[in-house]
């Protein structure tokens, strides 16, 4: 009988492995090459945008009002759009009809008075206008509603103290939920790129909504007992990252209207 000739067995499969591990560190040196040359600007976008990608954003602004017209809606939240967005909240609404209604009729008549104070009639729901200088929203949610307002327009860079030209829009917004009566959590929100300052962006987040809750308390007598303060950084992210308008957008103060008072610390 024939013997059958012995398989060839190759020894060197290793150097294909190899050849890509080579291929990669070359790619990683030219993109750290190009961002030395580009500056520190360009590394700041580019570390956003890998912690992106690291990281699934958790939005929570519902799909119809993120992708509406430009003219709903009370500010740049709506003006800019996130790159990822969650289905609606309404599914999750409270099931009594008695309680949704109660809840829009609140937001809806804490809206008018919002955007009319801070505003002006003039300026009220103006098509023309795309909403930039509009830095307060206001949000549906699950357990009630939430007022989303701009940390660059009541904060300087870095700062946890709110700034004084905003004092004045803060004062609207404090009598406006006083007269409501409703427990409220204020929550601190930064984007994801590493703070520069003395603080961290967990302690940037927290001392921010204290501060706005001692306010409320110091300015305008708000019962302690209906507050509450919590500092979320960069994990509640309502926009992309990655670029300079969804970081500016993720850096913000939330004011949680509660009607489900036994959960009032829950982001959502």
């Amino acid at each position: 009988m024939k013997q059958k000739c012995p398989e060839f067995e190759n020894h060197e499969r290793w150097l294909v492995s190899y050849a890509d591990m080579v291929t990669l560190l070359f790619a990683v040196f030219v993109v750290l090459f190009a961002l030395k040359k580009e500056g520190a600007k360009q590394e700041v976008k580019v570390a956003a945008s890998i912690q992106e990608s690291f990281n699934t954003p958790l939005p929570d602004i519902p799909v119809d009002r993120r992708t509406g017209p430009k003219e709903q809606g009370m500010g740049i939240f709506e003006h800019f759009k996130g790159q990822s967005v969650r289905p609606p909240l309404i599914e999750k609404y409270p099931a009594s009809p008695v309680k949704v209604k109660t809840i829009d009729k609140e937001m809806n008549r804490l809206k008018l008075k919002l955007e009319e104070r801070l505003y002006g009639k003039e300026k009220f729901r103006d098509k023309n206008r795309a909403g930039q200088d509009r830095v307060i929203d206001i949000q549906r949610t699950a357990k009630g509603f939430k007022l989303q307002m701009l940390a660059r327009h009541f904060f300087e860079p870095g700062a946890v103290e709110v700034n004084r030209d905003a004092l004045p829009e803060l004062d609207q917004v404090a009598e406006i939920l006083k007269e409501l009566g409703r427990p409220i959590n204020i929550q601190g929100h930064t984007d994801s790129v590493p703070a520069q300052g003395d603080y961290s962006n967990w302690e940037i987040s927290a001392l921010r909504a204290t501060n706005v809750l001692k306010y409320f308390v110091r300015r305008h007598n708000f019962p302690t007992t209906m507050l509450s303060a919590s500092g979320y950084a960069d994990t509640h992210p309502i926009a992309s990252n990655g670029t300079e308008s969804g970081r500016m957008l993720n850096r913000r103060i939330e004011i949680h209207v509660d009607y489900d008072h036994e959960t009032a610390s829950d982001p959502q």
